[in-house]
């Protein structure tokens, strides 16, 4: 009897570890890094290195993911199935974690590292009205209460051009090469772009990604409002 409490004790043990591990906020996950953070979001700059796996980790935060590498993943929700997929640059989905909120781990099965980048949405009470961008360049992925992301190709010598609008804007650079410009006289961005590289433009100020490369240039352009 006494061996059999001692074992029930040493599997609840392990038991509340588990969840307890499960607490962890994302952005106290060592591989989730934050690299920018201001009233609306909270950037997360992911890199998972081959087969390696990340702690179980705690999202409830509205959430949107930008992929940036190819690789073949798994997750397991904490005491859930496990899930192999593969992710493609430039995919990008949004999460309704503060309706949803999920406690999970991710691991890399593949050979190269794992690279996304999880924007956390802070709630705000007073929001933008942005128009969507009606440009040909410009593909909207999808819509939501506080964001909208789309995908934008800009082929070898060609600028695509965002006037200043009401909503501030983060611009992830996928594949390719890219300059950028601040497009008006209130604020200077003069940045060269790498893949992985991203750039927060404030509320009202405008801005032109310039593709001076041989190939083309992808990206992700996420809109808060």
């Amino acid at each position: 009897m006494k061996n059999l409490k001692s074992l029930i004790l040493l599997i609840l043990l392990f038991t509340l570890n588990k969840l307890t591990k499960a607490q962890i906020p994302v952005f106290e996950e060592p591989r989730h890094k934050v690299v920018l953070q201001n009233e609306y979001v909270r950037l997360l700059d992911v890199h998972v290195r081959p087969h390696d796996t990340t702690l179980y980790h705690r999202h409830s935060i509205p959430s949107a993911i930008v992929f940036l590498s190819r690789n073949v993943t798994g997750s397991q929700v904490m005491g859930g199935e496990i899930n192999i997929g593969q992710v493609i640059p430039g995919n990008t989905a949004f999460a309704d974690f503060a309706n949803k909120p999920v406690s999970h781990r991710v691991w890399n099965e593949d050979t190269s590292v794992y690279h996304v980048m999880d924007i956390e949405i802070f709630p705000r009470v007073n929001t933008f009205v942005c128009n969507i961008i009606n440009e040909p360049a410009f593909k909207l992925a999808w819509d939501q209460k506080n964001i909208r992301a789309y995908n934008l190709t800009i082929e070898p010598g060609k600028t695509s051009i965002v006037k200043g609008v009401n909503c501030p804007h983060l611009f992830i650079l996928i594949s390719g090469s890219a300059h950028s410009n601040s497009a008006d006289n209130t604020q200077k961005i003069n940045r060269e772009l790498k893949p992985g590289d991203f750039i927060w433009y404030p509320a009202g100020l405008g801005f032109e990604i310039i593709n001076d490369g041989a190939v083309n240039t992808d990206c992700v352009l996420l809109e808060l409002k």
